[in-house]
């Protein structure tokens, strides 16, 4: 049963993590998207 906890622990993680990158990414699309915006002004 250990096994299964800590598998699900992990995936959990991965998935946090994964989450986490993706925020970031879509920060630095929305702060790029802005940028340009402002450049056709």
């Amino acid at each position: 049963m250990g096994f299964l906890y800590g598998a699900y622990s992990v995936v959990w993680v991965i998935i946090f993590a994964y989450l986490v990158i993706l925020g970031k990414r879509q920060s630095k699309l929305k702060k790029e998207i802005e940028f340009l915006k402002q450049l056709e002004r």
